[in-house]
């Protein structure tokens, strides 16, 4: 899912590419590698997904184990971390910064919808419903606080940037009550009384939290 505005100094970092590239990690049905080509870029992408189930990224390999070299300009994971929180939140995902060029960026980029607007507290209950519902395919959404103070015990020689916004890109309330209407909801239940909520104030993506590190450049 992609996000908008994006920070400024996303694309500052995006424009100064040159002759490096971008890596997108978890790149799914390709939402967020749209935006990356409309400024401009061809992304490499990664995804653990393949054909077979909808996705055509590049490398077909998990995300805390790319299968690629690099070095690129900027490595980007957009909604990505919490999926794989778990297994780095000790040391990082120290592998995405050993893709970048002397002086590279990596980029994280999270959701976080606050309780206000209805709207966003029905995607925030969404994404927490799935998580439930479906472990292992979707994940809890991770705390910009818990990124931070994470963070401060990694051992990663450079510099950290932190940053909070509104995210107004489109949801699709549509989508998102077909969806859960296919499980056939009994009445009464928490999804039922989503959906309801769905319908009366709809659904967006309230805020997102994100991320940038870059390490130190070399003479």
């Amino acid at each position: 899912m992609p996000f908008s505005p994006l920070p400024g100094t996303f694309s500052d970092d995006l424009d100064r590419l040159g002759t490096t590239g971008v890596l997108e990690l978890g790149s799914g049905h390709g939402a967020f590698t749209d935006v990356l080509r409309e400024l401009g870029q061809r992304p490499w992408t990664i995804d653990h997904a393949g054909p077979w189930r909808g996705v055509h990224p590049h490398v077909v390999s998990d995300a805390i184990r790319p299968g690629v070299r690099g070095p690129f300009g900027v490595v980007v994971a957009a909604n990505l971390l919490r999926h794989v929180w778990p297994a780095v939140s000790l040391e990082g995902p120290v592998v995405w910064a050993d893709l970048l060029s002397p002086g590279g960026t990596l980029w994280i980029l999270e959701d976080e919808p606050l309780q206000a607007p209805a709207s966003a507290d029905n995607y925030r209950r969404l994404q927490n419903l799935l998580a439930e519902l479906q472990p292992g395919e979707h994940e809890a959404l991770l705390p910009a606080a818990a990124f931070e103070t994470a963070c401060r015990g990694w051992n990663w020689p450079g510099s950290w940037q932190f940053g909070t916004q509104p995210n107004g890109w489109p949801a699709d309330a549509d989508r998102v009550l077909s969806m859960l209407a296919g499980g056939d909801p009994a009445p009464g239940s928490e999804v039922a009384e989503l959906m309801d909520s769905i319908a009366r104030f709809g659904i967006s993506y309230g805020h997102c939290w994100w991320a940038r590190w870059q390490g130190k450049a070399t003479a």
